[in-house]
């Protein structure tokens, strides 16, 4: 039950600056979900999107991999409170995955500031803003706690996977958040069942 408030707090308060900015600007134009990027995809080139996507997961899964192994204390990895506990947890993982930080972070990052920094300055513009500000986040967490080597790295892989997703979304994916959330999801479940199981 705390995992579900947790989730419900988290994505109420990284949703909460996107409704109100849609709420001055764009309320009377579209519906909060459509602006946002909740709603269906269409893809024009679904081939083309599908292998995007796969190997955007394969390669951000594997650099995650390779990151974590140079964390030694697994305990400060966002996820860590996963770590060696038992199957029971399973639908802990999946809000935290799921809701808490995929739906969260995908309807900030790569719904409101790519959409509203896109269109001030562009797509190009807007994708590595909201990119480095998505690697700053995850960067600035852990800040006192790990090495600069390895706040870099972290910095590296977190900006270069809000990228891809931004990539994916706007350009192949028609501004639907969807790719992006899906994507962000399976990593976060993919990282804790790892830590779950002592894989990590």
């Amino acid at each position: 039950m705390q995992s579900v408030m947790d989730a419900v707090i988290q994505l109420i308060v990284f949703a909460i600056i996107p409704f109100v900015y849609w709420l001055m600007k764009f309320r009377k134009e579209q519906r909060f979900t459509h602006w946002i990027g909740l709603r269906k995809i269409h893809f024009q080139n679904k081939t083309r999107a599908l292998i995007y996507a796969v190997l955007c997961f394969s390669v951000l899964l594997i650099s995650g991999i390779i990151l974590l192994s140079f964390i030694e204390d697994k305990t400060l990895v966002a996820n860590a409170h996963f770590s060696a506990l038992s199957l029971q947890v399973v639908f802990s993982i999946l809000i935290y995955s799921i809701v808490q930080t995929g739906l969260a972070e995908e309807l900030f990052f790569r719904g409101f500031l790519l959409k509203t920094f896109s269109g001030w300055w562009g797509f190009g513009a807007g994708n590595i803003i909201q990119s480095l500000l998505f690697g700053l986040l995850h960067a600035v967490i852990l800040l006192t706690f790990l090495n600069p080597f390895l706040i870099i790295l972290i910095f590296i892989f977190s900006a270069s996977a809000g990228w891809l997703m931004g990539y994916l979304n706007e350009s192949l994916g028609n501004g639907s958040i969807l790719p992006s959330w899906l994507i962000h999801s399976l990593m976060n479940i993919s990282s804790s069942l790892m830590l779950l199981f002592n894989i990590l």
